[in-house]
């Protein structure tokens, strides 16, 4: 009887602590502040939906909990730092990849190109140097940008709204894209077709892919697809076209061409 007694007792102290870890509201970061899940399955997507975006999120949640914060990514704890000064604290030079970039790249139909560790460590530093030289390339460019901006916004009358979200918007991804990918994107007209599809396909990746709304519209879901292959068509024509250049203007792409990588990876 009291060899029962015990095992009873202890099969019922192993069934709460079960309880307690596979149950996401009673798992915490140590010492880390955070938010509990809403939901067991789904964690604090619901939260990452009401709120607008994951940025509009993310800016809320460090607001409350301060530069370094936690919350749940589905059932997978997620720290997330806040400032640059927490990033250098904790960040991980040889660390290659990340929840969400698993969801975006599965988003974006990425295909795995392989390789170890050694080899995504080498791709990701040839990344960085790549956005360190267009930014030193073409900074007079981004200069160029500003100042014809501002010529526009000095011709307005006082009195006279300015939508400073959408110029903002515009005035990045014109710099952007000619950064990255070169003059293709010197006419306006492609900027702007780019900026429709690049907004389509972000939307739903922001949106319509955590609420589950996007799989249930079959017209969502086709406007959905053509942005992103419009986008992948555009991306496949400038790297051939680049290939053939003697990379003057030096974009981003032209530091991947040079690293010897495949189209699939500068994809």
């Amino acid at each position: 009887m009291l060899d029962f007694a015990i095992f009873a007792v202890t099969f019922l102290l192993a069934l709460v602590a079960a309880v307690l870890y596979l149950y996401p509201a009673f798992r915490q970061a140590a010492g880390i502040p955070g938010i509990t899940p809403t939901e067991e399955k789904d964690g604090n997507l619901p939260d990452i939906v009401n709120s607008g975006s994951l940025h509009e999120f993310l800016v809320n949640l460090h607001e409350r909990y301060g530069p370094v914060a936690s919350f749940w990514f589905g059932r997978r704890l997620v720290v997330s730092l806040g400032t640059v000064d927490a990033l250098k604290q904790h960040i991980n030079p040889n660390k290659t990849s990340d929840p969400f970039e698993t969801i975006l790249k599965s988003l974006l139909r990425y295909q795995p190109v392989g390789g170890n560790m050694s080899e995504n460590h080498t791709r990701k530093k040839l990344c960085e140097r790549g956005v360190a030289n267009c930014l030193h390339s073409n900074f007079t460019l981004l200069l160029k940008f500003s100042e014809e901006l501002l010529e526009k916004w000095l011709s307005y009358p006082e009195s006279q709204h300015v939508p400073l979200c959408q110029h903002m918007l515009g005035f990045a991804m014109k710099s952007v894209t000619q950064m990255v990918m070169g003059s293709t994107f010197e006419d306006d007209q492609q900027v702007i077709h780019f900026q429709k599809n690049h907004g389509t396909v972000w939307a739903e990746i922001g949106k319509g892919f955590l609420d589950g709304s996007l799989d249930k519209s079959t017209t969502r879901k086709k406007q959905y697809e053509d942005a992103l292959m419009q986008l992948e068509s555009i991306l496949k024509k400038i790297i051939q076209e680049q290939k053939g250049k003697n990379f003057s203007q030096n974009t981003f792409i032209d530091t991947l061409i040079q690293g010897n990588l495949n189209n699939q990876q500068v994809m």
